[in-house]
């Protein structure tokens, strides 16, 4: 048992760094977190919305990878980084989710997708003053848009993994394939359905996402 220990601290560091972490050590807890911080980051990114304070984005982002540190065990979780991601994209989902709108008013407003664009982030041709969410981009490139495909992505998993499945089995279909890269219409083909009915899921999937996180 001490040798298979020990060979997984060589090969995984974060092991024995979360190990240590545990114990006490803060030097270690500080190695793990400077060196995983780019995943909140970047989720922070994802969920930021010009206006709010991105600070608090990446402060509740930042309490989700201590918790992940302080809670990892190598025998029940992944790899240390992908369970890091969960922890750090579920803290910030529930603080969206649970925030008072007056007291957190920024993480209210840092969730992209229901938030008009800023002129720079706005399609081509859309206007000075256009309405056009991220939301409303959803379904159309997904590869152009990977901010938007990471939010629902991350959304849809949170959603599943808490028990509560509002997609039907069409818009489960849809997400999976759509949470893959593919576009609406590489979707209608390996589904053998319609576009407009792929179309049509997209939409749904994304106003129940959106709806998930402000009910």
């Amino acid at each position: 048992m001490l040798k298979k220990e020990l060979i997984n601290s060589i090969e995984n560091p974060e092991i024995q760094l979360a190990a240590e972490a545990q114990a006490g050590d803060s030097l270690a807890e500080e190695t793990l977190i400077r060196k995983y911080s780019g995943i909140v980051y970047k989720k922070a990114r994802a969920y930021f919305m010009a206006g709010a304070d991105a600070e608090d984005v990446v402060q509740e982002g930042m309490i989700g990878l201590l918790k992940a540190v302080r809670t990892y065990d190598a025998d029940k979780n992944a790899t240390f980084g992908t369970y890091a991601e969960r922890c750090v994209t579920n803290q910030i989902i529930s603080a969206i989710r649970s925030a008072d709108r007056v007291k957190h008013k920024p993480l209210n407003t840092s969730i992209s997708l229901n938030k008009p664009l800023t002129d720079a982030n706005a399609p081509q041709g859309a206007g000075e003053n256009s309405e056009i969410t991220l939301g409303d981009t959803l379904g159309t490139a997904p590869a152009d848009s990977p901010d938007e495909l990471l939010v629902i992505k991350d959304v849809a998993y949170y959603i599943l993994n808490n028990g509560d499945n509002i997609f039907s089995d069409l818009e489960m279909k849809v997400l999976s394939e759509y949470t893959k890269g593919f576009t609406s219409g590489q979707i209608a083909e390996r589904l053998g359905k319609s576009p407009k009915s792929v179309d049509n899921a997209l939409q749904r999937t994304r106003k129940k996402v959106i709806n998930y996180l402000w009910e």
